[in-house]
């Protein structure tokens, strides 16, 4: 079922209000759509580890927060269940890009992949999360 203009209205702010993610990282919400979304961050200093590279905990909630919004454009909303990521190359100082996909819905649950890259379109990391769908 489609969303209403207002209830997409309604779940951008939601989803806009996580000032883990928006705030204290500094990410952007580029896209939020029913099924996808796009996050991005400009990796500064205050986002490498000591070897100079991005923290694979900042990779990580980018993923989560791209599949969260992914999920959560819809009628029902969804918590997530569980969650792992593949880390695949390095993350530097630089743009950094999480596209979350709802790989599928059933009544109760939800599949999602986020693949995280740079700005060359270098792949960093994958994330799979499957969520629990909330009956309201």
């Amino acid at each position: 079922m489609a969303l209403s203009q207002e209830d997409l209205r309604r779940q951008r702010e939601r989803m806009e209000s996580d000032q883990f993610i928006l705030g204290l990282l500094g990410a952007n919400l580029v896209i939020a759509e029913q099924g996808f979304a796009r996050v991005e961050l400009d990796a500064d200093a205050r986002h490498l580890n000591g070897l100079g590279l991005v923290q694979g905990g900042v990779l990580y909630s980018l993923g989560d927060y791209a599949t969260a919004v992914a999920a959560n454009y819809a009628t029902e909303p969804m918590v997530s269940l569980d969650s792992s990521i593949s880390y695949l190359k390095s993350g530097k100082p630089g743009k950094i890009i999480a596209e979350a996909r709802e790989i599928s819905r059933s009544r109760q649950f939800t599949s999602l992949e986020a693949r995280i890259t740079d700005e060359k379109g270098t792949l960093l990391a994958i994330l799979h999360s499957r969520g629990f769908i909330l009956k309201q």
